[in-house]
């Protein structure tokens, strides 16, 4: 008979039959610390024969294998399910390869298990530049985790940088790639007080051609306050270049353009 587990941050999770909830709660059963997951994000529900994935109404959605589902999705072995920023692979292994349990560790009830795949079964690490998680990645996400913010920055500041200019050159950047270099410009501009950061999150939005989302507007809002950020060419060229394509707009943006220009009050006050 067939078990499932999930591989997380080289962690593998068993999961024995029924419901598998993933999100921010610390009453999920894996809970995520993920500013773009939400509370109760998505449930993975197991039985003998197979495993299924279904999106709980989240606000940014579930990706299998780098497209976004609606409902539930069915899985089968290696699929990769994206839930905020985080990264989780499906793994299905044979009842014969199970480990005596004695004096295991837990997450949020779950058993945890070393690697049991094999490494030429897993397939190749995407980049940071598609929002999955590489080993370097996740040796980012654990640095600014610990507050080592510089060590952070060196290990991302470049493919960020090359992610802006190749957006600048016109390369189209998918909403996760956009979202996931927003993220980390916002914990490095945050964590080490420096302006440069909400720069790049108004060049990378503006080269995009695309509307800072509402719960990000909130967040540089805070931030502005926090860093005493002045504003600068970047702010006031996205401002002048969503202003000249607002007459396309829907009502629920141009709600996200005002809040924008009541940063732009607040920058200048």
């Amino acid at each position: 008979m067939a078990r499932f587990r999930l591989r997380y941050q080289s962690t593998d999770l068993e999961m024995p039959v029924g419901e598998f909830v993933v999100g921010r709660s610390s009453t999920c059963h894996l809970a995520l610390d993920d500013g773009l997951v939400s509370r109760r994000h998505a449930v993975f529900r197991v039985s003998t024969s197979g495993v299924e994935v279904e999106d709980l109404g989240s606000r940014n959605g579930v990706l299998v294998n780098g497209a976004a589902i609606e409902g539930t999705r069915k899985l089968k072995h290696l699929d990769r399910v994206v839930i905020g920023a985080q990264e989780l692979l499906l793994l299905k292994v044979q009842a014969d390869t199970a480990r005596p349990r004695n004096d295991r560790p837990t997450l949020a009830g779950m058993t945890l298990d070393l690697p049991l795949v094999r490494p030429d079964e897993v397939p190749d690490e995407p980049t940071v530049a598609t929002r999955s998680e590489s080993v370097l990645d996740r040796i980012a996400d654990k640095a600014l985790a610990l507050g080592r913010y510089e060590e952070a920055e060196r290990m991302l500041a470049r493919r960020l940088r090359q992610l802006l200019l190749g957006a600048q050159r016109g390369t189209a950047l998918t909403p996760e790639q956009l979202t996931g270099a927003t993220e980390y410009a916002l914990r490095l501009a945050e964590g080490l007080q420096r302006g440069a950061w909400l720069d790049f999150v108004f060049d990378i939005h503006d080269a995009s051609e695309a509307l800072i989302d509402v719960d990000t507007v909130a967040r540089l809002h805070d931030l502005v306050r926090k860093l005493r950020y002045s504003g600068g060419a970047a702010f006031r060229r996205y401002m002048t270049n969503l202003r000249a394509r607002s007459g396309s707009l829907k009502p629920s943006e141009r709600f996200v353009v005002q809040r924008l220009e009541g940063l732009e009050r607040v920058v200048g006050a």
